[in-house]
């Protein structure tokens, strides 16, 4: 993938979140559980737990659904090693060997995924208070633009 390439989704995401019909906040409550979830080593539960705490604070599953776009093959393995390295500062030792096997993974599960489980919760809160802070102020700002834009023409 090039950077024209990046660019093109990136504009079409934006386009996505800002053609979704609700509240400002609803959405950016959706974007915030959709993405913060994606940094989590629960894959298979990602949509699960991102719709569950959009629809406990009243945001937008469509929103949630964009949001955890983030979470994606190649973004994955970075954040599972930042999420790892994090979760070994709390409490776990490192491993002293890494084989890249599904043979390893399944020997060593407790020694990888408890350190990278514990050390995406704080990552994933970060995220999710910067997603929500940042969407909801650029969401708002189109909201009222537009609504402003569309009054003056009466």
């Amino acid at each position: 993938m090039n950077l024209a390439s990046l660019s093109r989704l990136l504009r079409l995401l934006k386009m996505k979140i800002y053609r979704i019909r609700d509240f400002p906040e609803s959405v950016a409550i959706g974007l915030a559980w959709g993405t913060a979830v994606s940094f989590t080593p629960l894959l298979g539960f990602h949509l699960i737990i991102c719709y569950l705490g959009t629809v406990l604070m009243r945001g937008n599953l469509i929103a949630a659904t964009v949001g955890s776009v983030i979470g994606n093959p190649w973004t994955f393995p970075l954040f599972f090693y930042f999420a790892y390295k994090l979760g070994l500062i709390f409490i776990f030792a490192p491993l002293e060997e890494y084989e890249f096997s599904i043979n390893f993974l399944l020997l060593n599960f407790n020694k990888l995924f408890l350190p990278t489980l514990l050390g995406s919760a704080p990552i994933a809160i970060i995220v999710w208070f910067i997603t929500y802070k940042t969407s909801k102020f650029y969401l708002e700002k189109r909201f009222y633009e537009k609504r402003n834009t569309t009054r003056g023409k009466h």
